[in-house]
């Protein structure tokens, strides 16, 4: 095979469109950042943290991939994607404290999965399995097959008319006086569950994987309570299996952002004990050390064959008197998705085997434009409206500057048919800088100035007396060049 850059799949924007179009990419062109793949099955670690494209949803297609291949792995990937959080909120009913309900909730939705993983297990055990095969017969009863979505789970059960169904066995367990029940008592069918659970063994094991937070951007309170709860009690039933000896283990995947917002005492406490963060920064003065260039030659040996060098060959070393690898780099969030989606559009206007210096600025150009930006804009997609982010955009271009002070910005905004205010602007412009869209520069003592920008520096905020700087990556698409 030829090298040819033209020839790489350098893959696509989203994990899921992969393993659909070409699983390969996730199986053998994929880097197992921090050992990632045996944390989260064999590991304590339950919690993968990070930003957009960081390869969280890589990682849960993977594990569903991997594992399918073997016999005794049982593993469910289940999205909340459009997930319903105010009907969430009304799943319990009756008088159960607020700070319980959230819990209960989720401990509900998760057991309809898990129980239905069990008892597809030939191999399992349990002392009384006539009522671990009746409490998943139950869910089915109830309308609620693990076959539905998370949402279609919370309305079924929001349902005015929804009642609890007991078949067999459940209808003459401890607390069950009949096998129908009002759906107020959720909570104590939650609690038989568990018990029920925790008599299961086998030599197989099963894992819930719970993916789809990279879809809700809120600034809604509802939403990060639910969440918090969500964690704390995956956190609570995976220590519940760890000491009862049950083979089963629930993964969540969350973005960094949204974890930091979430309320919660012990917050820190599970991210320092229980979770894997994807951190793919390192230093741009030493692009070859780089696990981003070392992503995307893995890309290129599966495409093109191990002999073959992607940044030594097929990419120019020097363009314009630069380091490629660093322009690269800096135009990018370093993350694997950004570094990829890069060079998929530099690999568009290639006419030849090799990448030369006008493919190269033709691919930056299109990648700002038709990536970037819209990336951006996404990011900012629940926390704004579709007019607040088109307006701030306009501010952007209108300042006409890669640097500006925050009052240049208002200035900007001021100059337009419909002003936004400072406090609007300072939160959208939080928001950014949270998603490294904008950065800070800091002038220090001796004249040094320094460039601070969320993915170097995870501990960093957005301070309105900095100067802020745009991100490399939307210079062109907002025609600041």
């Amino acid at each position: 095979m030829s090298d040819d850059f033209r020839k790489i799949a350098f893959g696509y924007i989203s994990a899921e469109y992969e393993r659909a179009k070409d699983p390969g990419l996730i199986t053998e062109g994929y880097i197992d950042f921090k050992g990632a793949t045996e944390e989260a099955t064999d590991g304590e670690k339950f919690l993968f943290l990070g930003y957009k494209g960081a390869g969280k949803s890589s990682l849960g297609e993977r594990l569903q991939l991997t594992l399918a291949d073997q016999h005794d792995r049982f593993a469910k990937l289940v999205s909340l994607a459009d997930f319903p959080f105010t009907p969430f909120s009304k799943l319990i009913r009756g008088d159960v404290e607020p700070e319980a309900k959230y819990p209960m909730a989720w401990s509900w939705i998760l057991l309809i999965y898990l129980l239905e993983s069990l008892v597809a297990d030939e191999g399992g055990f349990h002392p009384n399995m006539p009522a671990l095969m009746d409490a998943a017969k139950a869910f089915r009863q109830m309308g609620l097959s693990p076959d539905s979505n998370p949402a279609a789970i919370v309305r079924t059960t929001t349902k005015n008319n929804f009642k609890l169904a007991l078949p067999g066995e459940l209808a003459s367990f401890d607390w069950a006086r009949s096998d129908i029940r009002p759906a107020s008592e959720i909570p104590d069918f939650v609690d038989s569950l568990k018990g029920i659970v925790r008599g299961f063994r086998s030599t197989s094991k099963h894992y819930l994987i719970i993916d789809g937070l990279d879809d809700i951007l809120t600034s809604r309170e509802i939403q990060y309570k639910s969440l918090a709860a969500l964690i704390f009690e995956v956190a609570r039933l995976n220590s519940d299996f760890s000491k009862n000896g049950v083979p089963a283990k629930i993964v969540v995947l969350c973005r960094t952002d949204l974890f930091e917002r979430i309320p919660g005492a012990n917050k820190n406490k599970v991210r320092h004990d229980s979770s894997v963060e994807f951190d793919w920064y390192h230093d741009p003065q030493n692009p070859e050390s780089s696990l981003l260039i070392h992503v995307a030659q893995i890309r290129a040996t599966r495409s093109l064959g191990a002999g073959v060098k992607l940044f030594d060959s097929l990419i120019p070393e020097h363009s314009h008197g630069e380091r490629v690898a660093k322009q690269l780099l800096d135009m990018t969030r370093h993350t694997p998705r950004d570094f990829l989606q890069l060079l998929a559009h530099v690999q568009k206007f290639c006419k030849s085997e090799i990448v030369s210096p006008d493919a190269l600025k033709a691919g930056l150009r299109e990648y700002s434009i038709k990536y970037f930006l819209p990336e951006i804009q996404d990011e900012l997609r629940g926390y704004a409206e579709p007019e607040e982010i088109l307006h701030v955009m306009s501010a952007f271009s209108r300042v006409k500057k890669r640097d500006f002070s925050f009052k240049e910005l208002l200035a900007a905004s001021n100059s337009m048919k419909k002003p936004m205010s400072e406090e609007r602007m300072h939160e959208i412009c939080e928001h950014l800088f949270e998603c490294s869209a904008v950065g800070a520069i800091q002038n220090k003592p001796g004249g040094t100035t320094f460039y601070s920008f969320k993915y170097r520096n995870r501990h960093s905020s957005f301070d309105e007396r900095e100067k802020i700087m745009l991100h490399r990556g939307l210079w062109k698409a907002l025609n600041l060049v």
